[in-house]
């Protein structure tokens, strides 16, 4: 059967990334190329959906816009096959050894660690796949340390088939997320709430004249006190995702008002905590957001033409 299982024994490991590099990467090498999200039997997959949509936006692919059960999978990589296409799938997280057996299929391993005890594990599940492993693609790497984890990864006898380096657009949070982390009041709402934000800066606390500091980033989140009106009209002219405004109290009604006519548009969030607590906030959501929005989706793609071996991939397909 002519399809990729993309599989990782932990979740949040970036198999959806991955499943989106691949698809795009075939459908530019000229394969008729499917995706698939498998959901989990046991109801507890809570980012399935987000995954589906995810991949939906894929260009070039043909994607189910919903997480599909395992036998639907089966039924729709038969499709698919009988088709002359390529299913690439997503799969819930663990060891996929039964479902790659009921489907015939090759596998992907997704790994976001390198220690010992991962390269051990690694190592006891490629026992089950057999054959049907093609290899391991290993994400969130600093790019320093990307030739030695590789190297690392071969001398324990496993094929990897590339290293993803570390991205702060793939570990930002939506503004969604964003809000739902703060409990914060959506004051605005002008702009993409489900795309990722690159950069979150907080506003200048000396006196300066605040719009040469804001310009030095493009996709960005702005942190500033409710009455700081100077620093949020100077943010407001470098084209911010949003403003998120800290203290708990409404802002000058001049503000909502500027920002109802900016173009692009612009979101406002109302944090109830102050500055750094709602700073604390924001920091711990790096690196455990959902894959989600055409900009993760394009960032994702991007990274995996640039590292991934897609001839081994390719040659490996049955």
């Amino acid at each position: 059967m002519s399809a990729i299982l993309i599989a990782s024994l932990e979740p949040g490991a970036g198999r959806t990334a991955v499943a989106a590099g691949l698809g795009a990467a075939l459908a530019d090498a000229g394969r008729s190329v499917r995706l698939l999200r498998v959901r989990s039997a046991a109801g507890a997959d809570a980012g399935a959906a987000d995954d589906a949509r995810a991949l939906a936006g894929v260009p070039g692919c043909a994607a189910q816009p919903a997480a599909v059960s395992e036998q639907e999978a089966l039924a729709q990589a038969r499709d698919a096959e009988a088709a002359g296409a390529v299913c690439v799938i997503e799969a819930t997280a663990g060891l996929p050894g039964e479902l790659a057996a009921q489907l015939s299929t090759q596998v992907v391993l997704v790994r976001a660690r390198t220690d010992d005890s991962v390269l051990g594990d690694l190592e006891s599940a490629s026992d089950p796949l057999g054959d049907a492993l093609i290899g391991l693609i290993v994400t969130r790497q600093p790019e320093r340390r990307m030739e030695a984890v590789q190297a690392t990864i071969e001398q324990r006898g496993l094929t990897c088939l590339g290293v993803l380096p570390e991205d702060r657009l793939l570990a930002g949070p939506t503004i969604r997320e964003m809000e739902e982390s703060l409990h914060a009041s959506r004051l605005v709402e002008d702009s993409e709430t489900d795309e990722a934000v690159e950069f979150v800066m907080l506003g200048p606390i000396s006196a300066d004249p605040g719009q040469p500091y804001f310009l030095q980033h493009g996709s960005k989140a702005v942190v500033n006190r409710f009455d700081k009106m100077d620093l949020h009209l100077a943010a407001l002219a470098t084209e911010p995702d949003c403003l998120i405004l800290t203290g708990g109290q409404q802002p000058s009604p001049y503000l909502l008002d500027r920002v109802a006519g900016s173009d692009p548009g612009v979101t406002v969030l109302l944090s109830p905590e102050g500055t750094v607590r709602t700073m604390e906030l924001l920091d711990e959501l790096y690196g455990r957001t959902r894959f989600s929005g055409q900009r993760k989706l394009t960032r994702a793609i991007e990274l995996f033409q640039r590292h991934v071996n897609l001839q081994a991939l390719l040659s490996a397909l049955r």
